[in-house]
């Protein structure tokens, strides 16, 4: 979009190399001190910079892909009455312009007294001069850590200018005011995504250390914080909480008859049975010991309670092929009192898979809590 350089009155009143330079370290430091969502206007105001008094017609920057394969114009000023090319100059292949790649990586610079004069070498690069109507134009690399990463250039449109040396060291003083200026946001985007990825290692780490590697279930040690914060919540909401504990019948001899692996297998296969019976927001399934899993409710009554657990026996009976699997469940409902402990709870609701136990297993018993 054109931009009328009366926006920037301050720029076009200064000409001399000392106001100018005094100008240059004004935008550094607004530079330096810019968020990066700040930065695409300090660097605007740069090119901007260059250009005031009608000293260019066009400035932009353009940055290369880390291939060198294309190029992609990112920032633009244009002056007065000159058509903006910045929204069709994007992801430029390189290939289309050789001679300007390969002057601009062996000189660090291309200068453009007359385009009308380059050689017939310059290819696609000057047809594309031409067809823009550009006579002159001036472009200066951009480093980062010795690598160039792209170049800021500016364009005259229907005249031609023989550039100075002040005019290339102009040139090359914003574009290593910009350079540094990415190479801050670059190592701030890095830092920030290298800390999102040691939030997520160590937020994987806290999950695998509260997981129970065979089943996916949580451990025990994840049971016990999330059975403590359960009895604080449903004490202070003065609602139920249902608490179940299944232990697999005859998982000894199982393993004794069909080996460990068969073991493992019944394990995984009554932990899939129960993640999908209990998968209510806020439910709870863990594996509590070598044969034993632990159900945390909330707000389930016990009449609830021991619908789900009927319906568990059924579907833990054929959940594996290799053997029939039944299992005995213990049940407790209650409104946790402000001195219930979790292991007052672990233990009545233990005495209940007991007593199911006693009364011949595939079974469930519910125990009052008083």
């Amino acid at each position: 979009m054109t931009q009328n350089p009366d926006a920037t009155p301050s720029y076009s009143s200064r000409e001399t190399s000392e106001s100018f330079a005094y100008l240059i370290s004004e935008l550094s430091t607004n530079l330096i001190n810019a968020a990066p969502e700040e930065a695409e206007v300090h660097i605007e105001k740069a090119l901007a910079a260059l250009g005031c008094n009608d000293r260019k017609d066009r400035c932009y920057v353009f940055l290369f892909d880390d291939s060198y394969k294309q190029m992609s114009n990112t920032h633009e000023w244009v002056n007065r009455g000159i058509t903006a090319h910045k929204e069709e100059l994007q992801n430029v292949p390189l290939e289309a312009m050789p001679w300007f790649f390969a002057s601009m990586r062996a000189d660090g610079q291309v200068v453009v007294p007359s385009s009308q004069n380059l050689p017939d070498v310059a290819g696609g690069f000057k047809d594309e001069l031409l067809r823009e109507s550009i006579q002159s134009m001036m472009a200066v690399g951009m480093y980062l850590e010795g690598r160039l990463i792209g170049f800021v250039g500016c364009d005259l449109v229907q005249r031609a200018c023989d550039w100075n040396e002040q005019d290339v060291r102009q040139m090359q003083l914003v574009a290593d005011m910009i350079t540094n200026t990415i190479a801050r946001h670059r190592t701030e985007a890095k830092l920030h995504e290298l800390q999102a990825e040691l939030r997520s290692a160590n937020e994987r780490l806290a999950q695998l250390a509260n997981e129970d590697s065979l089943t996916g279930l949580i451990n025990r040690r994840g049971l016990d914080l999330a059975l403590a914060t359960e009895l604080r919540r449903m004490q202070r909401k003065q609602e139920q909480l249902s608490v179940l504990m299944v232990d697999i019948d005859h998982f000894k001899e199982l393993n004794d008859r069909q080996g460990h692996l068969a073991g493992d297998v019944a394990l995984q296969c009554v932990a899939t049975e129960l993640s999908r019976a209990f998968k209510r927001s806020g439910e709870v399934v863990a594996r509590y010991g070598g044969d034993e899993f632990l159900i945390l409710s909330p707000s389930m009554n016990a009449e609830e309670a021991e619908q789900r657990a009927a319906a568990l026996l059924g579907s833990v009976r054929c959940c594996t092929k290799a053997s029939e699997i039944t299992v005995s469940i213990g049940i407790i409902s209650f409104i946790p009192g402000i001195d219930t402990t979790p292991e007052e709870a672990i233990r009545r609701v233990d005495k209940a898979v007991y007593q199911a136990k006693n009364n011949g297993r595939n079974c469930f018993v519910r125990r009052s809590y008083e």
